[in-house]
């Protein structure tokens, strides 16, 4: 004799397999503007921001040699910024610009890397460049740093990039005294 417990669990089974769940759920009127809804997407920004607003977060300034040369370095060369610049500056330029900023780090031409045309940041021309403008070679380089020098402003963000310069700034008095390299 048949059981009727076991078919009416394979019929349950067979069921289960053969229905979709969201088809009903999304039946019911509220689980259906869940599924039909406009949604965004990760990364996209939905409505283009209102002309003339600056975000919360703030906005960069459009870097040009005029609006470089006004920007004034708000952080005081405090041994706390420039050790923070030194890591920073070892994190990231050390590589072109060498240990003491003279353009001659491990992948700049003059060390023997692939790399050629890395300006040396203690030299005279530089020295007499405004904090400003060195923020901006930091900000984009691409417009800056004679197209040569890659990006850093999605890396070095905000009070960084001032404790960077006040640790060129740094590099350029040592330089100049007399220990240092010229």
């Amino acid at each position: 004799m048949r059981r009727p417990g076991a078919a009416l669990a394979a019929l349950a089974a067979l069921a289960t397999l053969a229905c979709n769940p969201d088809d009903v759920v999304h039946r019911i009127g509220w689980f259906a503007t869940m599924r039909h809804q406009r949604s965004i997407k990760p990364y996209a920004r939905p409505i283009p921001p209102v002309p003339g607003t600056v975000p919360m977060t703030g906005a960069e300034p459009l870097m040009s040699l005029q609006t470089a040369d006004r920007l004034a370095n708000p952080r005081t060369r405090t041994s706390e910024s420039i050790n923070h610049g030194r890591f920073l500056y070892e994190t990231y330029c050390l590589v072109c610009h060498g240990p003491t900023g003279h353009g001659d780090g491990p992948i700049s031409s003059a060390a023997g890397g692939p790399f050629f045309g890395v300006r040396s940041l203690v030299n005279d021309t530089i020295a007499r460049r405004t904090d400003g403008y060195i923020y901006a070679v930091i900000v984009s380089g691409q417009v800056m740093g004679r197209g040569l020098m890659p990006v850093y402003g999605d890396k070095v963000r905000g009070a960084d990039r001032w404790d960077l310069v006040n640790y060129v700034r740094t590099l350029q008095a040592g330089a100049k005294s007399p220990t240092g390299r010229r």
